[in-house]
């Protein structure tokens, strides 16, 4: 069983699995990382430590709700509800980057969060990977994400912010995940297991709406085909009604996002 510990630096306290780093080597590498990676809404820092790189991403708030609280939180608990989902994931055998602990940085009336994972080198994101796959490699990469996915499920994990870039292809060809931000631990229904597949085909189509990525119907039959066979739910009937549906919803979405943050840009230049 895991023992947590904490350490305080300044401002800074690092939660951490005991064993596996040395926070106060983790904090002299946090103002000076050794690289930065771009990835979803900010970056990731790759810190050297010792021999050893560790990610550390920096929380920032989602949707429309990111423009007013940007990266502050009120406490450490969405840092402190990954780390305890991801444990859980890795210890159940799910494949996973190892999570090393987190970082609580507090200001006078808020907090920045940082979560710190192992660095898996020569890995793509699943997104990369399948931009430049073969058809049968990706048909085989989409199969296995089909199959993790209904996994997770049976673990009783729900992520409402899945995505083909928290989803890693290591130099052996093998799946692992990482962030679990606001994923929960919870009795996974049907309505759960649609929902996971509305998020990935969102992110999807909005790939495609910029020229990025395009999944083909083949490939999308064939994940909900392996889930259905997996899980023993039926849903692909019901799914197909909501297309059109959904696509509207996307598109609507896009559009306040566009408006919204164009608008807080403009004004952050002006300042």
């Amino acid at each position: 069983m895991d023992v947590l510990k904490k350490e305080r630096f300044g401002t800074f306290v690092v939660t951490y699995r005991q064993g596996l780093i040395d926070p106060s080597l983790v904090m002299r590498q946090l103002s000076d990382p050794h690289d930065t990676i771009k990835r979803g809404r900010g970056e990731i820092k790759i810190l050297m430590v010792g021999d050893t790189l560790l990610a550390c991403r920096k929380y920032t708030h989602g949707g429309l709700l990111r423009g007013i609280t940007g990266d502050t939180f009120c406490s450490e608990k969405r840092a402190a509800a990954e780390l305890e989902t991801t444990i859980f994931l890795e210890e159940n055998g799910f494949p996973v980057i190892h999570a090393c602990g987190y970082i609580t940085e507090n200001n006078l009336f808020s907090k920045n969060l940082y979560f710190l994972t192992f660095f898996e080198e020569s890995a793509l994101d699943l997104l990369e990977f399948l931009k430049s796959a073969t058809r049968k490699k990706r048909l085989r990469a989409i199969q296995s994400l089909a199959g993790l996915l209904a996994q997770m499920g049976r673990l009783g994990v729900y992520h409402p912010d899945l995505h083909l870039q928290n989803v890693l292809v290591t130099k052996r060809g093998e799946l692992k995940f990482l962030d679990f931000d606001r994923a929960r631990r919870k009795s996974v229904t049907k309505m759960d297991m649609e929902s996971m597949f509305w998020r990935l085909n969102r992110f999807a189509e909005k790939k495609e709406k910029t020229g990025d990525f395009a999944a083909t119907t083949e490939e999308k039959t064939l994940f909900l085909r392996t889930i259905e066979g997996l899980s023993g739910l039926c849903f692909i009937k019901d799914m197909m009604k909501q297309v059109g549906n959904k696509r509207r919803s996307y598109r609507l979405g896009w559009f306040l996002e566009s408006l919204f943050y164009r608008k807080n840009s403009k004004t952050a230049a002006k300042n």
